[in-house]
């Protein structure tokens, strides 16, 4: 019993914050009261992947033009994935006059089934029709690269994920767009949908749904800290989140939890392992503003385990967790706590003392 009882002391309960039901094994002190949350670090742009082409500078023999040339695209590649960022938006908000504000005037667009809408009055009308006959959910863009082919004409390629209010299976599709920057604004100027029927980048597509997980995070008590990390991994067709439990600043107990998605069942999964032998697996699911994670496996020493952990994104920096059902051996057990987890502040850079003295 004494084993069992175990499980909710502090490595246990945030084992389960990682979807760890596992005994831990060790009697760590939970985290006591949250200090303030601490400085956040720059996120990613959300709902899009970052593009991975980088843009190398044309003129390699004169570092001003290169620095000039390399700060002016990289302002542009940010110009654009902000219209990306504002076109799902105007998508799921089923604004058509919004949406078709994002073309040029004279703009072709040429969907999945081939057909063509030519001229930004036609693609808006078009999209009315789409509102009017499908209520959209959600809509996510997943932006692979941009490519600047002229001073003023970037190609981009990338997928979108549009779920339905319904349920229904979600409709993937590629697409290639050219975009023209028109009075200093970025319009696009062509769009060409591709179909995705075997599509094997699925993966990595319905892996964004989670991509707010990334970075470093930290549950900082009295007597223990925890430090996760999330990154993306296998060109971005996994997540593998990580965690350490730190006590008087020893470490006490570390785990790992690998995220991606099931071709089988269609659903997002996890598989979990901590560094005193146990494991589990278990899927994902959202519920409204909440993602839930139900899961089940074997403690170190073979007892059965499950249990459901409840995440909910406050803020771009602020995350909170329960976990609930926890069952050991048959045996139910007390829900947690709602712990607040922040991302982590970066380490700030030591200066070199002897090149300061130096420089006095």
């Amino acid at each position: 019993m004494k084993r069992k009882r175990m499980f909710l002391c502090g490595a246990a309960i945030v084992s389960a914050a990682l979807g760890l039901e596992i005994a831990a094994g060790k009697d760590v002190p939970p985290s006591a009261k949250k200090g303030e949350a601490l400085a956040p670090e720059v996120g990613a742009v959300v709902g899009k992947g970052e593009p991975k082409t980088k843009i190398p500078a044309k003129d390699e023999a004169r570092p001003e033009a290169k620095e000039t040339v390399a700060a002016k695209r990289s302002a542009d590649e940010e110009a654009i994935l902000l219209t990306g960022e504002t076109y799902v938006k105007a998508y799921c908000s089923e604004d058509a006059k919004k949406v078709a504000s994002h073309f040029t005037t004279d703009a072709e667009f040429i969907d999945v089934h081939g057909e063509v809408y030519r001229g930004r009055d036609a693609i808006e009308a078009a999209m009315k029709e789409l509102f009017a006959e499908e209520s959209i959910s959600q809509m996510e863009m997943d932006i692979e690269s941009i490519r600047f082919i002229s001073p003023g004409v970037a190609v981009e390629d990338g997928v979108t994920i549009c779920n339905d209010a319904e349920g229904g299976s979600p409709v993937y599709a590629r697409y290639t767009a050219v975009h023209v920057k028109t009075d200093g604004r970025w319009l696009t100027a062509s769009v060409r949908e591709h179909s995705a029927k075997n599509f094997r980048q699925q993966h990595r597509a319905q892996l964004q749904k989670l991509a707010w997980l990334q970075g470093d995070w930290v549950d900082e008590g009295n007597e223990s800290v925890v430090i996760f990390s999330c990154e993306a991994v296998d060109h971005g067709n996994f997540l593998i989140r990580k965690f350490a439990i730190k006590v008087a600043g020893q470490e006490a107990m570390t785990g790992t939890q690998r995220i991606g998605w099931d071709p089988v069942t269609g659903k997002l999964k996890a598989w979990i392992f901590d560094s005193e032998g146990g494991y589990s697996d278990g899927f994902w699911h959202r519920d409204g503003k909440d993602w839930v994670l139900k899961s089940s496996g074997v403690t170190a020493d073979g007892q059965t385990a499950s249990s459901t952990t409840i995440y909910t994104l406050v803020d771009e920096h602020t995350m909170t967790w329960k976990s609930v059902d926890h069952e050991i051996d048959g045996e139910e057990l007390p829900d947690s706590e709602v712990i607040t987890i922040v991302r982590r502040a970066p380490v700030p850079e030591i200066a070199d003392d002897s090149s300061a003295s130096k420089s006095e």
